[in-house]
């Protein structure tokens, strides 16, 4: 069987044993961690750790540890250099109540394959002009028809869309 070597980048919850969890049944698999890069001071958005780690195996077997990373409900963020999932931030701005633009949010945290990472909310001294920062993760392949979803959520709640700042 030829080897193979697989370069990954995953995100975990910075909580003690998460990397193990994960990197111990890959070895069990056959798979050998040949590197490994904890960021530990590189943390996302929503606090997660960024992994680099680069696998030796056979095709099979570095393909049954994907799954099983992906089973773990860990954000695979890019394997051999091709991203898997993409951060987009935008703005939301308009003149409204702080509820109607948690209302525009509730909804963009709905679409399929959007995960919202982060809202940061700036109030006016009116409480009715808000500015909405939104950062979602999107898989790369849907990032255009993410963004075409969430323009027509903003449209739709009279909200104008910055995109990609």
């Amino acid at each position: 069987m030829d080897e193979m070597r697989l370069k990954l980048l995953i995100e975990v919850p910075d909580t003690p044993g998460q990397l193990v969890s994960i990197l111990q049944p890959l070895s069990s698999f056959g798979a050998n961690v040949s590197t490994i890069i904890h960021e530990h001071d590189n943390r996302t958005a929503d606090g997660k750790i960024p992994v680099h780690f680069t696998l030796d195996g056979s095709k099979d077997i570095l393909e049954k540890g994907v799954e099983f990373i992906r089973q773990q409900d860990v954000n695979i963020i890019e394997i051999d250099g091709i991203l898997e999932k993409e951060k987009q931030t935008f703005l939301l701005l308009g003149n409204l109540p702080t509820s109607d633009i948690m209302e525009t949010v509730h909804k963009i945290d709905g679409l399929e394959d959007v995960k919202i990472s982060s809202v940061d909310l700036n109030i006016g001294n009116n409480l009715q002009e808000s500015v909405c920062k939104i950062v979602i993760e999107t898989s790369a392949n849907k990032r255009l028809d993410s963004t075409q979803k969430i323009q027509e959520i903003a449209d739709n709640d009279e909200l104008l869309l910055i995109k990609e700042i």
